[in-house]
């Protein structure tokens, strides 16, 4: 999806300012007047910028793609009418969007007399950073770093970073940057400079149903199913060459299947492979793709090959680019949209979390402690003993004795220094009071899910949408007791049983997962002659974030692959990334002859356009026959 910046001020005065930024704006020509009326401006820029609707008697804007809750839970897809926010103050219509609307979006509202209020969809699909020049606020999806529009006083904000590499997860929360302030998923920011927040969605209030179901609902399933396609079938509204990745699992079987119900217009479904046995699943993607009659690309891999310009194609955006963590796929698939016209990319992205892939010991006290299974307690300790290759004894037995508070979430890399304070909690670990132990895990895996909704080459070119992640199928979800949803003789057993009718034999009875884990360690080894100066010489080292004692000893090859230190590297590698890319982009604000707005897309490293050198789709063969 393009960018979008929005722009409103009180009356007066400030429309000279005002009128001063929107030719600043305009001036390089990137970017184009979506809607301008009294007191307001929205620019767009890209080849699918986003959709601006404007609300009822002049109270601000609709930014993105919202869809009607109602109408589609009954089956019938339709955009959200704004109509029905007329008359109501901020936070009365930013709830009203969290109950009746769903989707990419963000909302600008402008009450008269006072500051304008921003709320941002609750799954975070759209993203809105804000600042303030003068008595102007602006909000948009990236952050000019020169220019009269740019935030006065921007900076690094190195406490965050400290805060963020130590807890990656807190890379969808606040911004790492001073002089903006990030809107958090599902919270009305409001007050100067937008300091206060009214939360208005959190996935705990939505978890804490799950208490509520005492006994198995034979037809749930049939309603994730329904609820799945029918999202499916609305974000496929109005498209014309949708590409889908089929990975060869589960989840990417799931959201084919559903665009295939919707007869969307799937122009080519790709599947990614390595020459590995456990990495390469293009027999599985075959059957999907087969059994739905959709056409099917599978993509020969290569180990991946790291440089300083794939590592900074992305980092250009406002937060470090986990969406891109494997360049090569990124820059290959932005050169295969490009090459189909493709307008989007349909991922299974968050199935993991949202359909509670995890096989984790909190199930089993949520399963002792009478949370509905189909097997009952004793059947359900059995097959989650099996999956954790423990007695059930022993399974009883860590459950009873499982450590207190939240579950953890990635942990830290170990060659980092302590931080100097405890790092801020994630929003979603908040208020977590009554939620079951299982129910605290599925919330933290919907949180490390929200890293891959951010910056990414395919997802210039093209929409990146992740239908598994739409409020409506996250809602129902955490809904559902985690045992129902976890528990049976293979994972995933609801969502199994809703698209049981939809699916091949091959992927309804798939125990195991593809696994590149091997490739990935290997990737890494290979590239440390990269990676290595990289970190060692790079910015988070001289601010004293890494000890460089402790990481020396790892970055040799046959420890990497041993040890498996790649999540551990990789996160780290891409926050330097983007600390030098911001770095650079700053000092060159500074410079006399700064360009009049330095702000992505500008360059290799904003990931505007597609790599021309990429692959067209269909240059590969396919799978065997």
């Amino acid at each position: 999806m393009g960018d979008y910046l929005a722009l409103a001020w009180p009356p007066g005065q400030p429309g000279s300012e005002a009128q001063a930024l929107r030719e600043a704006i305009l001036a390089d020509g990137t970017w184009r007047v979506a809607h301008e009326d009294f007191c307001i401006l929205v620019c767009v820029n890209g080849a699918r910028p986003p959709a601006v609707q404007v609300l009822p008697a002049r109270q601000g804007v609709l930014i993105g793609e919202l869809f009607d809750t109602q109408q589609t839970l009954a089956g019938r897809p339709a955009p959200f009418d704004a109509a029905i926010l007329k008359g109501l103050e901020p936070p009365d219509a930013a709830l009203v969007l969290t109950r009746c609307a769903w989707g990419r979006y963000v909302a600008l509202f402008t009450p008269p007399r006072q500051a304008p209020e921003i709320y941002r969809d609750p799954l975070g699909g759209l993203e809105a950073v804000t600042w303030t020049r003068g008595d102007i606020t602006l909000v948009g999806s990236q952050i000019p770093a020169a220019g009269p529009q740019a935030p006065a006083d921007l900076a690094i904000d190195w406490d965050r970073v400290e805060a963020m590499v130590a807890d990656i997860d807190l890379a969808s929360d606040a911004l790492c940057l001073r002089g903006v302030q990030a809107v958090e998923p599902g919270v009305l920011r409001s007050g100067p400079k937008a300091r206060e927040a009214l939360v208005l969605w959190s996935p705990a209030e939505h978890a804490r149903r799950a208490r509520g179901a005492r006994a198995v609902d034979l037809a749930g399933p049939a309603r994730l199913a329904a609820r799945i396609d029918a999202c499916v079938a609305a974000l496929s509204l109005g498209r014309s060459a949708i590409v889908a990745e089929v990975s060869g699992g589960l989840d990417s079987a799931i959201v084919a299947a559903s665009l295939a119900k919707a007869s969307a217009p799937v122009v080519d479904a790709i599947n990614h492979y390595w020459p590995e046995p456990e990495s390469d699943e293009r027999a599985y993607a075959a059957d999907v793709a087969h059994g739905l009659g959709l056409p099917l690309t599978a993509v020969a891999r290569q180990d991946l090959g790291y440089d300083l310009q794939r590592l900074l194609a992305a980092a250009g955006g406002v937060r470090p680019p986990f969406s891109a963590q494997d360049p090569d796929h990124d820059r290959d698939m932005a050169g295969r949209l490009r090459a189909l016209g493709a307008d989007a990319l349909f991922t299974g992205h968050g199935g993991d979390a949202v359909f509670f892939q995890m096989p984790d010991r909190a199930l089993a006290l949520d399963i002792l402690l009478g949370a509905p299974t189909c097997q009952g307690r004793a059947g359900a300790l059995a097959s989650l003993a099996r999956r954790l290759r423990m007695s059930v004894w022993g399974l009883v037995g860590a459950a009873l004795r499982g450590p207190g508070g939240d579950p953890a979430g990635f942990r830290p890399s170990r060659f980092l220094n302590a931080p100097r304070a405890a790092p801020p909690r994630h929003p979603w670990r908040r208020n977590l009071g009554g939620l079951s132990p299982a129910k605290r895990v599925q919330i933290e895996a919907l949180i490390g899910a929200q890293l891959v909704q951010g910056e990414s080459l395919r997802g210039r070119v093209a929409d990146l949408i992740n239908p598994l992640l739409c409020q409506p199928v996250v809602e129902y979800c955490l809904s559902i007791p985690a045992p129902l949803l976890a528990v049976g003789e293979l994972d995933r057993p609801y969502a199994r049983a809703a698209f049981s009718d939809r699916l091949p034999a091959s992927i309804r009875h798939r125990r195991g997962k593809g696994d590149v884990t091997s490739v990935f360690a290997r990737s890494l080894a290979r590239g440390v002659d990269v990676l290595g100066p990289f970190l060692m010489e790079g910015r988070l080292a001289a601010h004293g974030l890494i000890d460089r004692d402790k990481l020396a000893p790892l970055l040799d090859p046959e420890v990497m692959v041993w040890r498996d230190l790649t999540g551990e590297i990789m996160r780290v590698v891409f926050v330097e990334a983007w600390l030098r890319v911001w770095e650079a982009r700053l000092e060159a604000a500074r410079r006399p002859d700064a360009p009049r707005q330095v702000f992505p897309p500008e360059g290799p490293a904003s990931g505007a356009s597609a790599p021309e050198d990429a692959p067209p789709a269909g240059e590969v063969p396919g799978p065997p026959s």
